[in-house]
Formats: C-alpha cells, structure tokens, sequence
C-alpha cells in the first residue's frame, strides 16, 4: 500500500509532539524516516516508529535535544548528544560539521551519548547538496562476531559517503558492515518471508534463512567476511572510542527496553573549493562518471547504475505514489495513534 506523504508527514511530527518533542525536532526526525521509507530502505523507516516512541516514553531517549559541546577548535568539535534522538543529534552534528567546513576545509564532529540515527545517508547527502564531501560513521549494538568467533562484540557499523556529481543528484554510498541491515530482518520477519542466504546465521554458526534464527541468539554476517569485519572494528574506533563514548558490548540492544543506548557518530565534512576550483572538481568527476556509465556492459545488463542511483529513482517514483509501506507495519502505526490518541492513518 502507498500513503500519502503529507498525511505520513502530520502523522509522524503529531506522534512526537505528544511526547513534547518540539516541532522542529519532530520535524527532523520525521524527515528522515520518510527519506529511508521514500528510497525503500524500509529497515530504516517507519517500521522503527514504534520503537522510538517506547523508548522515549520510558525515558530512554529524551524527548528535546540539548548537545554539550565538550572540546572545540576551528576544525573539530566533540559534543554530547546527552541521549537525544539520534537523527536529531546527528542533524545538529552535521551542520556543526559543515559549518566548520566552510570556515577552514575540513569539519570533523566527534558524538557520543546519541541513538540510533536512522539512515547515515540522510547526513552525508546534507553536505554533498552544499558543494561539499560528506563522509558519515555510526557504531551500533553488537550484531556480529569476530571472525572465527561465536557471540556477538561488533555492530554492522554504517558508512555513508556522499559527494557532488557535477549535476544531477549527488553520488553516495551508503551501507551496512554486515551482508545486510539488521532491520532488514526485522523487515523479512514482519513481511513473513525468509532472508537470502548469506544474510545471516543461527546461535550455532550456521548459515540461515529464518530471520527468526538471527533475531533469537544468531548473527548477522560481515559484508566481505574479514574485510568487513576489519572494517567496523575501525569503524568502532573512529566512533566510540575517539569520541570516548560506547563501544562494541557496551550498547545495549535497541529493543531492550530496560537501558539506555549509547550510539557515537563520526561526522566529516570537505569543502572542495577550499582544495581545486569547484569547476574542476565537476569536470573530473563528470568524467570519471561517464568512464562508469559509458563502460562496456556485461551481456544482459541494460544500464550501469552509480552509488545511490537506484534510490534516487525509487524516491522520486514514491514521491507521487505515496510512502510504500507493509500492511504488518500499517497496522502497528495504527494501533500507536490509538494509544496517543491521534488521528490513524488512512490509505
């Protein structure tokens, strides 16, 4: 089913106000799951709603953000999300990033003490669409094992890098350390399908197509196996560690709904013109663009697709289809205007 976007958009910021989250705060974390839901990254959409609003209503995240910023310079910055929602937290991150940026090239936010962000794409795409380079990094709960382990110590902690095209939309990569998003899972669990093997395997190590497997006591696998576990271990570093925020076991599960979350965020900007001429840079990538596109064509393959192109196609198809979303899904969000006491949604 497809619902409209602006009834998806006063259903979402309504939801949140009644927790006495301010409007624009609503407003951004609304933004964001709708971005996730509109590019088909369900997993990252309004399938979380519900869980936001439990932990915000059982004090886990609180309902205003106020950031502490701990150490600055003209370049660098590490600020406390002090709990925030994370899309908020790390909305406020990214424009102290790119602001500083601007100021002298390069912008790197360190945060700690946040929450799950949503997707990482929504922030780096904030400076890509300034003519800037946005590179992106949250660490997670645990969800994978180090290799030839068997409990789970590393998140499949998402990187997002984003950068200008030249024209038309910005090119980013945005992706999961594991072969896929836990919340793809949840996503399979809920839609009652099974998952493609390789996603995942059960709490003996083997391989598995019930998303009920990994959910209770499995794991999800590392994109690449060694290298990408290499991968989110560094990850871990550039998050929790240089923020001296959370790490590896010591996040809490999401969806326990007994502690708080402590989800740390890597933000960089780079402005380019403050490097080559901004002309340059478009020609050059422009080129490079057209070596990729332009390129010999597997038998069978049609069209060559860059980072984020099919999401951009998928976002601008939904935006005048409406938000696709999953009946299962529907009906929860439902059964949460109810409790809140505000209007349900309607297809």
């Amino acid at each position: 089913m497809n619902i409209n976007i602006d009834q998806m958009r006063k259903f979402s910021i309504q939801t949140f106000m009644k927790l006495d989250m301010p409007e624009d705060e609503a407003t951004v974390l609304t933004d964001v799951l709708l971005e996730a839901d509109l590019r088909e990254i369900h997993s990252h959409g309004f399938l979380r709603l519900p869980i936001y609003v439990e932990r915000i209503q059982k004090g886990l995240i609180t309902n205003k953000v106020e950031l502490t910023v701990e150490t600055e310079n003209a370049s660098m910055a590490l600020v406390d999300g002090n709990y925030g929602a994370g899309q908020v937290v790390a909305y406020k991150a990214m424009e102290k990033s790119i602001e500083k940026a601007e100021e002298t090239g390069i912008g790197l936010v360190a945060v700690k003490n946040s929450n799950h962000f949503g997707i990482s794409a929504y922030y780096s795409l904030m400076a890509a669409k300034q003519d800037k380079i946005g590179i992106v990094i949250s660490n997670v709960a645990p969800l994978m094992p180090a290799i030839g382990g068997a409990e789970k110590v590393i998140g499949n902690n998402p990187i997002s890098i984003a950068a200008p095209s030249g024209e038309g939309d910005p090119i980013v990569l945005d992706m999961a350390l594991s072969n896929t998003a836990y919340g793809k899972i949840l996503f399979a669990k809920e839609k009652g399908q099974s998952i493609p093997e390789g996603w995942g395997v059960d709490a003996k190590g083997i391989s598995t197509t019930n998303p009920d497997d990994v959910i209770n006591g499995g794991f999800l696998s590392p994109v690449g196996g060694p290298k990408g576990f290499g991968l989110a271990f560094m990850a871990e570093i550039l998050t929790g560690v240089l923020s001296g925020g959370d790490f590896s076991k010591m996040i809490p599960s999401m969806y326990d709904v007994n502690q708080k979350q402590s989800i740390a965020h890597f933000m960089l900007t780079i402005d380019i013109k403050k490097l080559i001429p901004l002309e340059i840079y478009n020609s050059s990538v422009k080129q490079l663009v057209s070596y990729m596109k332009d390129s010999k064509k597997a038998e069978g393959t049609e069209q060559i697709f860059l980072p984020g192109e099919i999401e951009f196609l998928k976002e601008k198809r939904n935006k005048e289809k409406g938000v696709p979303m999953e009946e299962q899904t529907f009906k929860n969000l439902n059964e949460l205007a109810k409790e809140l006491e505000i209007d349900a949604l309607t297809v």
